[in-house]
C-alpha cells in the first residue's frame, strides 16, 4: 500500500485505538487515578486546539461573525454520517438536543477491550471544543456511551436550528467543506503530538515510556509507515490553521 493510500485509510477507528493505547499505557505507568487526571488534561488541550482552529476559520471567512452555536455547527473539522452514529434529534429551536445511539469510537474501544481507557476521551472533548471555539457558549453533555450509558446526550444551547436555519446550515457546511474538513492523518497527528506533549510535561520519563509503548502498539497493528505518518506531524502548530 502506498503512503497516500495509508493516509486515506485512516479512520475514526485508528483515532480511537491510538487514544486508548496511549491512555492504557499512561495508566499502567502511573496508576488509574493519576493516569485519568493526566489524560483528561491532555484531551482538554487537544479539544481546545480544535475548537480554536474552528473559530479561526470562521473569523477568516467573516470577521463579523459572533461565533455563536450555529457557527460552531458549521465549522467542525470532520464530518459524520448519521447512519454511523444512530443520531436522533429531539429538539432544534432554541436548543439543539441530540442523542447518539452508536459511535465508531465506542465500537472500536468495545471490540478491543479498551472501553475503560477510551471513555476518558468522551469525558472532556466536547466541552473542550466549545471552550476553544467560544467559552461563552453552553453545551450540556448529559450522558456518553462509553461511560456506561445507553447513548450520548447533548444539548447545544441557543443553536436556533429551525427548518430554515437547518437548510442554511447545510449550505454553509457545503461552502466551506474543502477548507474546514481535515483528513484523519491530520487528526491522528494532532492527537499524538498534543496528548503526548501534555503527558510528557506532567510525567517526564514515565510519560515518554507510555507514548513509546502506545506508538509500538499502533505500529504493530498498522505498520511502520502508518506510524511514521503520525509522527510526521511533530512540527505542526496545532494552535493555528494548517499552512497551505
Amino acid at each position: 500500500m502506498s503512503v497516500e493510500d495509508i493516509r486515506k485509510s485512516f479512520s475514526p477507528t485508528h483515532h480511537a485505538l491510538l487514544f486508548a493505547w496511549i491512555s492504557r499505557a499512561v495508566v499502567q505507568q502511573v496508576g488509574e487515578k493519576k493516569g485519568e487526571d493526566v489524560m483528561r488534561k491532555a484531551v482538554r488541550r487537544y479539544g481546545q486546539q480544535r475548537g480554536t482552529r474552528m473559530a479561526l476559520r470562521a473569523q477568516a471567512k467573516d470577521q463579523d461573525l459572533s461565533l455563536n452555536m450555529f457557527d460552531f455547527q458549521v465549522y467542525g473539522e470532520w464530518e459524520s454520517d448519521d447512519a454511523d452514529f444512530g443520531r436522533l434529534i429531539l429538539g432544534t429551536d432554541p436548543h439543539f438536543h441530540v442523542r447518539v445511539a452508536k459511535c465508531p469510537w465506542n465500537d472500536a474501544w468495545g471490540e478491543n477491550d479498551l472501553l475503560n481507557f477510551g471513555r476518558i476521551y468522551c469525558l472532556e472533548v466536547d466541552q473542550a471544543l466549545i471552550e476553544g471555539f467560544n467559552p461563552k457558549l453552553k453545551l450540556e453533555v448529559n450522558t456518553t456511551l462509553p461511560n456506561d450509558q445507553k447513548d450520548c446526550d447533548f444539548v447545544f444551547h441557543d443553536a436556533y436550528l429551525n427548518t430554515e436555519n437547518m437548510g442554511l446550515l447545510e449550505m454553509c457546511r457545503a461552502e466551506i467543506h474543502d477548507t474546514a474538513i481535515m483528513p484523519f492523518d491530520y487528526h491522528l497527528g494532532h492527537l499524538y503530538k498534543t496528548v503526548g506533549e501534555v503527558i510528557i510535561e506532567d510525567l517526564g520519563g514515565a510519560g515518554k515510556e507510555a507514548i513509546s509503548a502506545a506508538l509500538k502498539e499502533f505500529t504493530d497493528q498498522y505498520g511502520e509507515e502508518a506510524a511514521r505518518i503520525v509522527e510526521g506531524f511533530g512540527d505542526v502548530d496545532f494552535d493555528n490553521l494548517p499552512e497551505d
